[in-house]
């Protein structure tokens, strides 16, 4: 009872306050003041209609404000109806709203924007260009002038050896004429002596046979004694040329062997600095072989760097591709549950108060309708109220009457 005199007393007085401005304004006795007071500048003229037209408001505002609030709520489902009787409701508090939707979709939008912000941060590596490769350097030139001389040499030598043996060779195979002299007139001188002992030994057989005196005997005897030494002497002389001759013999035919030995010396010093010549020959083949080969697989290297650069270049353009393809699709899925989130109807309550009453809930073709009370906190619902019909239609929108 209180608080319903108290609304009835500030109701009166706002109603003779404009009552009052009205008579003041349109009195006789004041035209003539209204019109010397338009004559004024015009802030000094607009500024007591302002302060009118905000007394006007005012009560008007408060008179709005204590009246209940009547909406009229359809909905696809019932449990889309947040709010209760008797439950104090803020201005902005929601009233319905399909939370169930809106809690699967913020989910949707918060896993969408999750894989947006990853595939963003998430850095793809550029490849490295590989670097020029540096060439092998060339061979220098085959000289085989140390294995030519070596060969040219023992080639002179060779020719020497050979000279040398065909020039002794005969001589060397024949006796030494000086030995073959000595061992003649040896051979003389024994045949000489030889014959003088036996033409003294038949002097001898002679002499006796003839019966001479023995004196005479004994002088040809003593004389055969110094032929027969003389012949000793001559076959001793004899024995020394023929040992001279054999051993100058000896000596010829080691000397004749030893030219010969040459020879194949000098020969095998010519094949060995031939096969010096050849095994040179081969190690610069080899090492020309080598160094072609190098450069091949140096080719097939270099080949394969540029042949996985192209690959890793491609592999880079398609990962770039395949982002932001993913990217495309993420931002439209994100567009699509923005959308969807958009329609969803969320209705707000659009004053402070008080859920005085709910109607029983009627459903036409799927839709669900009620109509709640909205009373202010110090406003009895004999204060009389007004009526709203809405159907939410989008989020954050309330229609009032």
């Amino acid at each position: 009872m209180k608080e319903f005199n108290i609304n009835n007393l500030i109701t009166y007085l706002c109603i003779g306050l404009a009552g009052l401005i009205f008579t003041t304004k349109y009195y006789p006795q004041n035209q003539t003041a209204v019109a010397e007071s338009n004559k004024k500048a015009v802030v000094e003229t607009t500024k007591p209609d302002a302060v009118e037209e905000e007394v006007d408001d005012s009560a008007i505002s408060i008179l709005q404000q204590n009246r209940p609030l009547r909406m009229s709520i359809s909905v696809d489902n019932p449990s889309f109806f947040k709010v209760k009787l008797n439950q104090e409701i803020k201005k902005g508090d929601v009233i319905s709203d399909n939370s169930t939707e809106r809690d699967r979709l913020d989910k949707q939008k918060k896993s969408v924007k999750l894989q947006i912000d990853n595939l963003k941060s998430k850095v793809i590596p550029e490849p490295f260009k590989p670097t020029q490769a540096l060439g092998l350097k060339p061979l220098p030139p085959a000289i085989f002038s140390e294995e030519s001389a070596a060969i040219a040499q023992s080639k002179m030598k060779l020719s020497q050896a050979q000279s040398l043996l065909e020039a002794r060779t005969e001589l060397l195979k024949t006796d030494n004429p000086e030995r073959r002299a000595e061992s003649e007139n040896a051979e003389a001188g024994f045949q000489i002596a030889s014959q003088k002992v036996a033409e003294q030994e038949q002097m001898i057989q002679s002499m006796r046979d003839m019966k001479l005196s023995t004196e005479i005997l004994q002088h040809e005897e003593a004389k055969l004694k110094q032929l027969q030494s003389e012949m000793d002497q001559a076959n001793s002389a004899l024995d020394q040329s023929k040992a001279k001759l054999n051993a100058s013999a000896i000596l010829q035919q080691q000397e004749l062997q030893q030219l010969q030995i040459n020879v194949r010396l000098a020969q095998s010093d010519l094949e060995v600095a031939e096969s010096r010549l050849v095994a040179a020959q081969n190690r610069r083949q080899l090492t020309e072989y080598d160094a072609n080969l190098n450069e091949a697989r140096r080719q097939q290297q270099e080949n394969q760097t540029q042949q996985e650069y192209s690959r890793q270049q491609q592999q880079y353009a398609q990962s770039v591709r395949d982002r932001d393809y993913q990217l495309a699709q993420l931002n439209i899925s994100l567009a699509t549950i923005e959308d969807k989130l958009a329609q969803i109807p969320m209705l707000r309550s659009p004053r402070n108060g008080y859920i005085k009453r709910i109607k029983p809930w009627t459903g036409v073709n799927g839709k669900y309708t009620t109509t709640i009370t909205i009373s202010a906190a110090t406003v009895s619902s004999k204060n009389g109220g007004s009526t709203s019909t809405v159907t939410p239609t989008s989020p954050n929108q309330s229609t009032s009457h």
